[in-house]
C-alpha cells in the first residue's frame, strides 16, 4: 500500500494550529494527500488545503491564469460575457488584496498592543515623564500619535476626545468659552480669564518715534494660542493648571518666541510672513499643518481685534479705582492686554518655582512694556492687522482643503488607473 504523501496546512473553521517540518507545513488532521500542485508540485487533500494561505501564490496565480484563459481562448464569446470574466476577476483580485490587508493590519496590531503592554507593564505612568513615555513607543506608533495629535478629525483622536476622562483634564481657551456651549463635565465658573497685569500710567502715553512692534506681538499671540491648545489649558492660572502644564508652557514660550526671552534681542517683525515663517521654523516637526495653522491665526485674529462694547457686568469685580488698572478694563484692546498679562504671571511663577533663571525678570518688565505698546497702539492700526491675520487663516484653511482634495483625486485616479492597467493586460 503506497504511503500517504505529507499534505499542505489547511485553513479550518476551528483555526486548528500547525506544525512546521523543514520544506512545508503539516495540517494536524493528516489528511491523506490524493492531489499534486501543477506548478510547485506540493502535494494536498483538497481545495480548501489548495486555497490555503500558505499556498496563496500559486492557488491565486491559477485562478488568474484559468480566467485569462478563457477569455483568450474562447472568442465566441459574446462582449457581455467576456465583460462577465473581468468582472469576476478583478473582484477576485479586490477581495484578495483585502484579505492579505485585513489578515496583515490585524496580526500586527495585535502584535504591536500586545509589545505596547508588556513595554508598560514595568512603567509607573502616573510619575514617568513625558520623554520616558515617548521613548517607549515604536517609530509606527509615534506616528500614529502625532497623527491624531495633529488631525483632530481623524478616527484615533476622536476616541481619544470622547472620553470623559480626558475632557475632564482639558479646558477651552479662555477667549472661547463664551461661544461655547453648558457642559456638565466642563462648568464655566471653573474657566476663568487672566487678570489684568498694572501698567503704570507714565506708560500709557503715546511715545512718538518708537519702534512698530504690532507684528512681534503678533508672534507672541500665535505662540500663546498654540501653547494653550497643545496644554489643553484655559489659561495659565496657577490655580486651575498642573505644574507641569505651566513649566512646559514656559518652555514652549522660550523657544518659540526668542525675542521675548532674551535680554539683549532688539528683533523687529516687519510682516506677517516673516512672522509665519519664523515660528514655522521652530515649531517641532509635523507639530503645525495649514490647517492648525489656520486655526492659530485665527484667534489670534480674534485675541487682537479692537472691542467696540465692553460688557460692564463681567467687568465690576475685577474694579479698583485706587489703581492704574482701571483704564485697561474697559479698553478696546483688553483681549490682548489680557495675553500679555497671562505671559507674566506665567513667567513670574517660572522665577518663584526657578524653572527660569532668575535674571528673568527683564521679560516680566518686557512684556509690561509689550502690554503698554498695545495699549497706545493705533486702534485702527490693530485692525488693519487683525484683517489681514483673518486673510491669512482663510488662505491656510483654503489650502488645507485643496490638498485633502487632491489627495483624495489622487486615490481616486491611481484606482481607476490600476483597473485600466489589469483590463488592458487582459
Amino acid at each position: 500500500m503506497e504511503s500517504p504523501e505529507t499534505p499542505i496546512a489547511i485553513q479550518t473553521p476551528s483555526s486548528l494550529a500547525v506544525e512546521d517540518t523543514a520544506d512545508k507545513v503539516v495540517c494536524k488532521l493528516r489528511q491523506f494527500a490524493k492531489y499534486t500542485c501543477p506548478n510547485c508540485n506540493v502535494p494536498y487533500c483538497s481545495l480548501t488545503c489548495y486555497r490555503n494561505e500558505a499556498h496563496a501564490k500559486c492557488s491565486e496565480g491559477f485562478y488568474k491564469k484559468e480566467i485569462e484563459s478563457g477569455i483568450n481562448v474562447e472568442p465566441s464569446k459574446t462582449a457581455q460575457e467576456r465583460t462577465q470574466m473581468l468582472e469576476v476577476l478583478k473582484r477576485f483580485e479586490e477581495e484578495s488584496a483585502e484579505n492579505e490587508d485585513t489578515f496583515g493590519v490585524d496580526k500586527d496590531e495585535d502584535e504591536d498592543e500586545d509589545g505596547l503592554s508588556q513595554r508598560l507593564a514595568n512603567i509607573d505612568l502616573e510619575s514617568a515623564s513625558a520623554d520616558t513615555l515617548w521613548s517607549i513607543l515604536t517609530p509606527k506608533e509615534r506616528e500614529k500619535f502625532l497623527q491624531a495629535v495633529n488631525d483632530p478629525s481623524s478616527e484615533v483622536a476622536q476616541q481619544l476626545l470622547s472620553s470623559d476622562e480626558l475632557r475632564k483634564n482639558l479646558r477651552e481657551p479662555w477667549w472661547k468659552v463664551s461661544n461655547l456651549p453648558d457642559d456638565p463635565i466642563l462648568p464655566r465658573h471653573q474657566v476663568e480669564e487672566p487678570s489684568l497685569i498694572d501698567i503704570p500710567d507714565s506708560m500709557l502715553k503715546p511715545v512718538p518715534n518708537r519702534p512698530l512692534l504690532v507684528y512681534n506681538i503678533v508672534s507672541i499671540c500665535i505662540c500663546y494660542a498654540f501653547a494653550i491648545r497643545h496644554l489643553g489649558v484655559a489659561s495659565f492660572s496657577r490655580r486651575l493648571c498642573d505644574l507641569n502644564d505651566l513649566e512646559e508652557a514656559l518652555g514652549l514660550v522660550s523657544r518659540l518666541v526668542p525675542f521675548l526671552m532674551d535680554r539683549k534681542s532688539t528683533l523687529v517683525h516687519t510682516s506677517l510672513t516673516g512672522v509665519i515663517t519664523d515660528l514655522w521654523s521652530r515649531f517641532d516637526k509635523n507639530a503645525i499643518t495649514p490647517d492648525l495653522m489656520s486655526t492659530l491665526l485665527q484667534d489670534a485674529a480674534y485675541l487682537m481685534s479692537p472691542s467696540n462694547i465692553i460688557e460692564e457686568d463681567k467687568l465690576q469685580s475685577s474694579l479698583a479705582p485706587e489703581s492704574g488698572r482701571v483704564k485697561l478694563t474697559f479698553h478696546p484692546h483688553r483681549r490682548l492686554l489680557l495675553v500679555l498679562s497671562d505671559l507674566f504671571e506665567l513667567n513670574s511663577l517660572g522665577i518663584e518655582k526657578h524653572w527660569v533663571p532668575q535674571q528673568s525678570k527683564h521679560v516680566s518688565h518686557k512684556l509690561v512694556f509689550y502690554g503698554a505698546h498695545a495699549a497706545t497702539m493705533p486702534t485702527p492700526l490693530l485692525r488693519s492687522v487683525v484683517i489681514e491675520l483673518e486673510q491669512r487663516s482663510k488662505a491656510y484653511h483654503q489650502e488645507a482643503k485643496t490638498r485633502d482634495a487632491d489627495a483624495e483625486s489622487d486615490k481616486e485616479r491611481g484606482a481607476r488607473k490600476a483597473t485600466g492597467l489589469l483590463v488592458e493586460e487582459l
